[in-house]
C-alpha cells in the first residue's frame, strides 16, 4: 500500500468532493435562509404597524421618533398582511419538518450512503422551493406546507455530510476538509442574505419571487452534478487514483470493506443505539449542539428583522448588513479547522481536549457579546454590526474545530446516525426561538422583544 504522504490533497477526489459538498451546503442554506429576508419584502409593513398602534397599549409601542432614520421609509411594503404570529409560523415551519427526517436519514445514509440521498433531499427542496412564490399568494397555509416539506428534505443532509465524512475523509484531514464543506453553510446565509436584499427592490416580477425562483434552480443543477459525480466509497469511484483510494481506506478511521456497498452488507448493518444513547461522549455532544443552535437559530431568523424594526435599515443595506455576520463565520471556520487539525498532528492537545476547547470558544465569546447586543438600540446600529460580526465569527470556533466534528470522532462508522440523532435535540430551538420571537413581538415593544430572546 502507497504511504501516507504519497496522495497529495491538491487536485484529489476527496477535495473535489469537499468543494461539491460546499456547494451543496449553499444551497442547502440559501433555500434555508431566503424567507427571513424575503419576509421582509413580502409583508405590508404598514399596515401591519397600523393594526399594531391600534391594539397595543402605549406603554408597548416603539419610540419612532428615537432616531432620525426612522422618518425615512425604511422597508418595502409588500401585498401580504401577515401578522408577527403568522410570520413566525411561517419561520418556523421549515424546523418541524427538519426534526423529523434526522434519525432516519441517519440511519438510511449509514446503511445506504450520502449519494441518492442528498441528491434527492437538494432535489425535492429546490422544486418546493420553486413553488413558494405561488403558494403564497394563494395561501399562507399553503406557504406553511411548502416549508415543512423543505424542512424534511433538508433534515437529511447533515447526517449525510457526516457519513461522508467518515467514507472519504482521512482523520488528520477531517478539519480542513469538513471546514470547506461546512463553510457553505454560511456562504450561503451570504449568497441569500445579500442578494434577496437587492432582488427585493426590483421591480421584475415584484422582486422577492426571484429569491425562491434563484435559490431553487441552483438546487436542481446541483443534485444532478452530485449524483453523477459521487459515489458512496473511495472503492467505487470511476475518476479516483489507487495511490489516493488506498491512502483514503488506510487513513479513515472505520473499516471500508470491499463489499461495504453490497446488498449482503446492508442487510446485515445493525445500529448500536444502547450503546449511542449510553453514551456520555454522545450526550455532551447532544446538549452543546442543542445549545449552541438556539442562538444560531435565534441569529438566522431574526437577523434580517432586528436590521430593519431595530436599527432600522434600509432593504437594500438590511440585506448586506445582515449577510456580513457570515463572512466572519466563513473565515474563521476555515482557519479553525486548518489549526485544529495542525494542533492534532502536531500532538499539542488530544482530539478530545481540542474539540473541548474550540467548543468551548464557540460558545462562551458569543454568549457574552449577545447580552451586550440586546441592550443596543438604533442610536448605537454600527456598533451592534459589529458586534454581530465578532459574536457570529467567534462561534465559528465550533465549527472549525469543535463540536460539530465529534460525530466521526466518537462514532466514525456510525456518524450518520450520531448526528441525526444529536440534530434532532437541536432543531427544537430552532421551532421554540421563531415562536418565541413571533409571540413576544405582538406583546411588548421591538426592542424588549429582542432583549428577551437574546
Amino acid at each position: 500500500m502507497k504511504s501516507a504522504t504519497s496522495a497529495t490533497l491538491l487536485c484529489s477526489i476527496r477535495l473535489m468532493i469537499a468543494f461539491l459538498g460546499f456547494f451543496g451546503m449553499i444551497i442547502h442554506f440559501s433555500q434555508k435562509s431566503n424567507v427571513s429576508i424575503a419576509l421582509v419584502c413580502m409583508v405590508n409593513h404598514s399596515a401591519i404597524d397600523s393594526r399594531y398602534v391600534n391594539t397595543t397599549s402605549s406603554s408597548k409601542i416603539v419610540n419612532f421618533n428615537e432616531c432620525s432614520q426612522i422618518k425615512k421609509q425604511n422597508h418595502i411594503d409588500g401585498p401580504f398582511v401577515w401578522s408577527k404570529d403568522i410570520q413566525g409560523l411561517i419561520l418556523g415551519a421549515y424546523f418541524w419538518g427538519y426534526i423529523i427526517t434526522q434519525m432516519p436519514a441517519g440511519y438510511l445514509a449509514n446503511r445506504f450512503g450520502a449519494r441518492f440521498i442528498f441528491s434527492a433531499a437538494i432535489f425535492v427542496s429546490s422544486s418546493a422551493t420553486l413553488l413558494v412564490p405561488i403558494s403564497a399568494r394563494v395561501n399562507w397555509i399553503i406557504f406553511v406546507g411548502l416549508q415543512v416539506i423543505i424542512g424534511i428534505a433538508h433534515g437529511t443532509i447533515w447526517p449525510c455530510l457526516s457519513v461522508t465524512a467518515s467514507n472519504w475523509i482521512p482523520t488528520h484531514e477531517r478539519g480542513i476538509l469538513m471546514s470547506i464543506i461546512t463553510t457553505g453553510s454560511p456562504v450561503g446565509n451570504i449568497f441569500a442574505l445579500s442578494t434577496g436584499g437587492l432582488l427585493c427592490s426590483w421591480n421584475f416580477l415584484d422582486g422577492w419571487p426571484l429569491i425562491f425562483y434563484t435559490t431553487g434552480s441552483m438546487g436542481l443543477i446541483w443534485s444532478l452534478v452530485w449524483i453523477w459525480f459521487y459515489r458512496n466509497s473511495p472503492t467505487s469511484h470511476r475518476f479516483i487514483s489507487s495511490t489516493e483510494k488506498d491512502f483514503i481506506l488506510q487513513h479513515t478511521q472505520h473499516r471500508l470493506s470491499k463489499n461495504k456497498n453490497d446488498d449482503d452488507s446492508k442487510a446485515k448493518f445493525h445500529a448500536p443505539w444502547r450503546a449511542i444513547f449510553t453514551s456520555r461522549a454522545c450526550w455532551a455532544f447532544f446538549i452543546i449542539h442543542t445549545c449552541s443552535n438556539y442562538g444560531t437559530y435565534t441569529f438566522l431568523t431574526s437577523i434580517p428583522s432586528y436590521m430593519s424594526d431595530v436599527l432600522k435599515f434600509d432593504v437594500k443595506s438590511n440585506g448586506i448588513l445582515s449577510a456580513s455576520p457570515y463572512f466572519g463565520i466563513w473565515l474563521n471556520t476555515l482557519f479553525t479547522g486548518a489549526i485544529a487539525d495542525r494542533i492534532i498532528r502536531k500532538r499539542i492537545l488530544t482530539i478530545t481536549q481540542t474539540r473541548k476547547l474550540f467548543s468551548f470558544l464557540g460558545s462562551i465569546i458569543p454568549a457574552i457579546i449577545l447580552v451586550g447586543l440586546a441592550f443596543l438600540t438604533c442610536r448605537s446600529k454600527y456598533f451592534a454590526v459589529l458586534l454581530l460580526i465578532i459574536g457570529m465569527t467567534a462561534n465559528a470556533f465550533s465549527f472549525g474545530g469543535g463540536f460539530l466534528l465529534v460525530a466521526n470522532d466518537v462514532a466514525p462508522a456510525y456518524a450518520g446516525i450520531v448526528f441525526g440523532i444529536s440534530n434532532t435535540f437541536a432543531t427544537l430551538p430552532g421551532i421554540i426561538s421563531t415562536y418565541v420571537v413571533g409571540v413576544l413581538t405582538d406583546k411588548v415593544s421591538l426592542n424588549m422583544n429582542l432583549r428577551l430572546n437574546f
